[in-house]
């Protein structure tokens, strides 16, 4: 007999060494995320919006699936906010340099990359935009009081997600599997 979901979302481990790109219906419009601390009963994500739906609709791909609201809260992690904020400054970057399309397919996907937030600084400060650690204070109040950002935490059952969340583990765990091998080779 298979516990009920919420027994399972409590006791399964979750994951978030990789994340998984998902899309939410949102206002009519189809908007990217990312799934973190995800396993095969649901997931959290950051959204710019608070979202009362109970259940909404989630895509990959073409496969398409709904999941439920479970709880929400506004964000309190600054890392978040200033990974968003990088972002969208490396986006307007890549709009700038449009004329150079290999800099601008490079910079699009460096956004896609998670985390790395004082690595994509630098790389920033060498496109001519430094954002010393008090601007990026600023901007991160800015930001927190014109558009606060939640975390969601969405419960899901589908067979599509079930699915996503299994050939996520399987790929991380090929990529995990190389990256052990090839320390190995190295140490030699």
């Amino acid at each position: 007999m298979q516990a009920p979901p919420e027994a399972i979302a409590r006791t399964q481990d979750r994951h978030s060494h990789i994340s998984i790109r998902l899309q939410l219906q949102y206002a009519g419009q189809w908007e990217f995320l990312e799934a973190v601390g995800w396993n095969a009963a649901g997931f959290n994500f950051h959204f710019a919006h608070a979202l009362p739906e109970a259940v909404l609709p989630f895509k990959r791909g073409l496969l398409h699936f709904e999941g439920t609201v479970v709880w929400s809260a506004p964000n309190s992690d600054d890392a978040v906010v200033q990974a968003a904020i990088v972002n969208e400054l490396i986006y307007k970057r890549a709009h700038d340099v449009s004329a150079d399309a290999s800099l601008h397919a490079r910079l699009l996907r460096l956004m896609r990359v998670g985390g790395m937030v004082d690595e994509k600084r630098q790389i920033l400060a060498s496109l001519g935009l430094d954002i010393g650690d008090a601007k990026m204070a600023q901007l991160v109040a800015r930001r927190r009081s014109e558009r606060p950002l939640w975390q969601v935490g969405v419960q899901v059952q589908s067979a599509v997600w079930a699915a996503v969340t299994d050939k996520a583990l399987s790929m991380s765990s090929a990529v995990i599997a190389l990256e052990s091998w090839s320390k190995s080779l190295r140490k030699r």
